[in-house]
């Protein structure tokens, strides 16, 4: 698995080792901040345990390649930082 980001789609995109897209997270940059509005799974590959490790990993690539700051609105989101305090730093 592996995390590729698509600024020119605003979203950051969880690819299996087949290439096939297994989640994304999407966003809203306003200046240095990154909003945060969606993760989402397809709803064939539930229950895989794939929207921990792409909410883990989007943040991990925003946090190591300086992204920018980040306001997490989806709530899935909100409530991982809530459990991993690792990323609180990124918060706006």
């Amino acid at each position: 698995m592996a995390i590729r980001h698509e600024p020119e789609n605003s979203r950051y995109v969880y690819l299996d080792s087949e290439g096939v897209v297994a989640g994304e997270v999407e966003y809203r940059r306003e200046g240095d901040t990154l909003h945060l509005v969606r993760a989402e799974v397809p709803p064939e590959r539930r229950g895989e345990g794939l929207g921990i490790a792409l909410v883990r990993e989007t943040l991990e690539m925003i946090r190591d390649e300086q992204h920018g700051s980040i306001q997490p609105i989806c709530p899935f989101i909100a409530k991982f930082m809530v459990k991993n305090p690792e990323f609180q730093a990124l918060r706006a």
